[in-house]
């Protein structure tokens, strides 16, 4: 005699494979987190292929939307960078939310002109997406830096951050606002 005893283990399974895409995407906007992004940037580090292209990108006005709007507008707005960034950037690079309101994309094998392509492609989605959702327009401020070699990608994290700031700058000084408030 003979017992057989069968158990469906699909639904474990399907919990253990949503356990596994959080713990490697941000719940909000649907991109890579911070987790992955670090462990792209360190797998590009160590392996390459060079040239990175890193760009840093920051949602402008967050501060202003979640004050006057509430956060669950700020949170809207997230999505919809999150939206923009998603369908700019391919599944063979990494773009990430790696912090309230900003954001990274990390391209292997990417020159200054790639990158540069890629930015103007984000900038024509944004665009878009503020022609489809009326009322508070999506903006966004980047940065971009390359790294030829992997002694190279952490000051180019480092140089596309400050060239976000600098665009940051630009950005509220020609809406007349002060950066710290806004």
């Amino acid at each position: 005699m003979v017992l057989l005893s069968m158990v469906d283990i699909s639904a474990r399974k399907k919990a253990e494979a949503y356990l596994e895409y959080l713990g490697k995407h941000d719940v909000l906007t649907g991109l890579r987190n911070r987790a992955y992004y670090a462990e792209e940037l360190n797998r590009l580090t160590r392996k390459g292929p060079w040239p990175v292209a890193v760009i840093a990108i920051d949602l402008n006005g967050l501060k202003v939307i979640n004050d006057e709007q509430g956060h669950a507008a700020g949170d809207a707005m997230l999505r919809r960078a999150g939206e923009v960034l998603a369908k700019a950037v391919d599944a063979t690079n990494c773009v990430a939310r790696i912090g309230g309101d900003e954001f990274c994309v990390l391209m292997s094998q990417t020159d200054e002109r790639g990158a540069q392509a890629l930015m103007e492609r984000i900038t024509n989605l944004q665009e878009m997406n503020n022609q489809f959702y009326p009322g508070q327009a999506l903006s966004l401020s980047m940065g971009l830096a390359i790294a030829a070699s992997g002694e190279q990608v952490e000051a180019a994290v480092h140089q596309a951050d400050q060239a976000m700031y600098a665009e940051k700058g630009r950005y509220y000084a020609a809406m007349g606002l002060d950066r710290r408030h806004a």
